[in-house]
């Protein structure tokens, strides 16, 4: 049996990743913690988790725990992620992976160390509308891919946790941005050759990078007074464009000589736990069958590319 304990059941365990994802004939979640008693204990009755603690370390040293899911806010993670790897247990990470890429890489040394795997819940590398895209990519639709073009801008208040430094490092460029930048690693490779700007309050930020020959570009604005959020990929052939966090339709745009301009939309939804898709890949790894696509060392490589925008 996996016996899955978790670390922080907030919002993303009620709504992205629920107990329901790790169910099945040889997988549960057994332990779940939360820092306020009442809201573990309701959490724990309410999915049907035999055991709720308000103590991380609970988690971690129950001996039917198999791997340790750690939901807290991101300037945990490091401290947790190694702890349960020390212990003996796999884990499953929310990202950002941590606070930098020197944490990501301690966590990743203290994988090695433990002949333990880590896993980084960067969902959209499992995510159906993802996979179609990378499809598409791989059939050539685009052509020789040229460039890439990410424009994020919404209303923001400046309130909450992911404008605080001392749990969240970059406001919610940090948070929010590893999103696209991680799942473009996984539809186009590694990045490299990164550079970027900060406005002084961090409400602005403009970066350039490259997947190999396909040169790319980015600007993110927080309080402007509309939104908008769209990745553009472009190739000799024509345009795809896509949302990272909403299900809207993959748009592709071509140009052919003799029959003119094209687009064709492809509708993808997304399931009910957005988290499900990769947490079976996690499973499958753990029974032998499978490979999770979004691991320590993927996610390093995006905590990297972070690093290299806030810190030029």
């Amino acid at each position: 049996m996996i016996g899955w304990g978790v670390i922080g059941v907030g919002d993303v365990t009620e709504v992205k990743a629920a107990p329901e994802i790790f169910r099945a004939p040889d997988s549960d979640v057994v332990h779940v913690m939360r820092r306020d008693a009442d809201k573990a204990r309701d959490f724990a009755e309410r999915h049907g988790v035999l055991r709720w603690s308000t103590d991380a370390r609970a988690v971690i040293d129950d001996p039917d725990v198999t791997a340790v899911y750690v939901a807290t806010p991101t300037a945990t993670h490091a401290e947790y992620a190694i702890a349960a790897l020390e212990a003996g247990k796999h884990v499953l990470v929310e990202k950002p992976m941590a606070m930098s890429s020197v944490e990501c890489r301690r966590m990743v040394e203290a994988a090695d160390a433990a002949d333990g795997r880590l896993w980084v819940a960067y969902y959209r590398r499992a995510l159906p509308r993802f996979d179609r895209i990378r499809e598409l990519l791989g059939a050539g639709t685009l052509g020789r891919l040229l460039s890439v073009q990410t424009t994020w801008r919404k209303p923001a208040d400046f309130t909450g946790w992911r404008w605080d430094p001392q749990v969240n490092r970059g406001g919610e460029f940090y948070e929010t941005a590893c999103h696209t930048l991680d799942v473009l690693d996984h539809l186009l490779g590694p990045a490299s050759a990164a550079a970027g700007t900060v406005s002084s309050d961090g409400h602005a930020v403009a970066a350039t990078y490259r997947f190999g020959d396909v040169v790319a570009s980015g600007s993110w604005a927080f309080g402007t007074p509309d939104g908008l959020e769209e990745t553009v990929i472009a190739g000799e052939k024509g345009t795809l464009s896509f949302a990272s966090f909403s299900p809207t339709p993959i748009r592709v745009v071509r140009r052919d000589l003799s029959e003119g301009e094209s687009t064709q939309l492809y509708e993808v939804s997304d399931p009910p736990h957005v988290h499900g898709p990769l947490v079976a890949t996690i499973l499958d790894e753990l029974r032998g069958t499978g490979r999770c696509p979004s691991t320590g060392r993927t996610a390093l490589r995006t905590a990297e590319l972070m690093d290299a925008i806030l810190e030029p």
